[in-house]
């Protein structure tokens, strides 16, 4: 919003969120129960039905930036989300210094707007983000935190995902401890240890349960002939492949693709 001279906004009010940055200029804010003045540097929010006006001061001219949103929980458990909602709903309607650069990150939203380059539109949804959790801290500077977040996971739980995922994405190939060492930059006696202390079973154990259970749904789910599906699960010839998963299940892989397939309506 751009205001030059002598203007005037007449009383209102919003049943969502509104945040006014003042890039340049300044106006004068006026509510039921008092007035302020909101300037270069600076920005206010009114809250659901908080009435409002605004009127020039000085020379009048002004440069606005605002946002309007609806916010709304779907869980009332105690969280980052709720916290910061409740700063936006209980803290008074007054000017506050802009301590945390949501103007300068609106600049860069209006940049992107502009120039529409690859991503634009998911950095503007990332930085409208960053421009109300900015103005939140700005306004809540002495309110101690109330909430905690979800913790990252321990290195060894990190490590033993990179490790499933690593046999998951290599099930074709004869995979080895020292594959899965190289890997993941650790010595194989390492890895031997994490899989044992996560799972209770060896490496091998964890890359035969993984073919098995690929077998299982290639079987259930596709019509792959049993020599492809041996290929693809890196087996020598299809004879080892149905001893395998003989060994495996209890008998044989066409027996299993016969009792859980679906039939064809």
């Amino acid at each position: 919003m751009i205001h030059d001279g002598d203007w005037h906004i007449n009383r209102h009010t919003h049943s969502s969120y509104e945040f006014h940055f003042i890039a340049s200029g300044g106006c004068s804010v006026v509510l039921d129960d008092g007035e302020f003045e909101a300037k270069e540097g600076e920005f206010y929010l009114t809250a659901p039905g908080v009435f409002h006006e605004q009127r020039s001061i000085g020379d009048g001219k002004m440069v606005e930036y605002c946002i309007n949103c609806d916010i709304n929980l779907t869980d009332d458990a105690p969280s980052e989300e709720k916290f910061i909602l409740e700063i936006l709903r209980d803290t008074p309607c007054r000017s506050f210094k802009d301590a945390h650069g949501s103007i300068e990150l609106f600049n860069r939203a209006l940049e992107e707007a502009y120039y529409q380059h690859a991503g634009y539109y998911t950095n503007i949804k990332s930085l409208a983000t960053m421009i109300i959790t900015a103005a939140s801290r700005a306004m809540s500077e002495s309110v101690p935190i109330r909430y905690s977040v979800p913790l990252k996971n321990r290195k060894s739980d990190y490590r033993i995902e990179q490790i499933e995922k690593f046999i998951d994405d290599n099930i074709s190939n004869a995979i080895t401890v020292g594959d899965v060492a190289k890997y993941m930059h650790l010595s194989e006696k390492q890895v031997l240890r994490i899989v044992r202390e996560a799972k209770g079973t060896s490496v091998k154990d964890l890359i035969v349960k993984s073919k098995f259970q690929k077998a299982r749904e290639l079987l259930r789910e596709t019509d792959l002939s049993l020599k492809q599906i041996s290929d693809m699960l890196g087996f020598s010839s299809e004879y080892y492949f149905n001893q395998f998963f003989k060994r495996e299940e209890g008998y044989p892989p066409g027996c299993f693709r016969y009792n859980t397939q679906k039939p064809n309506v």
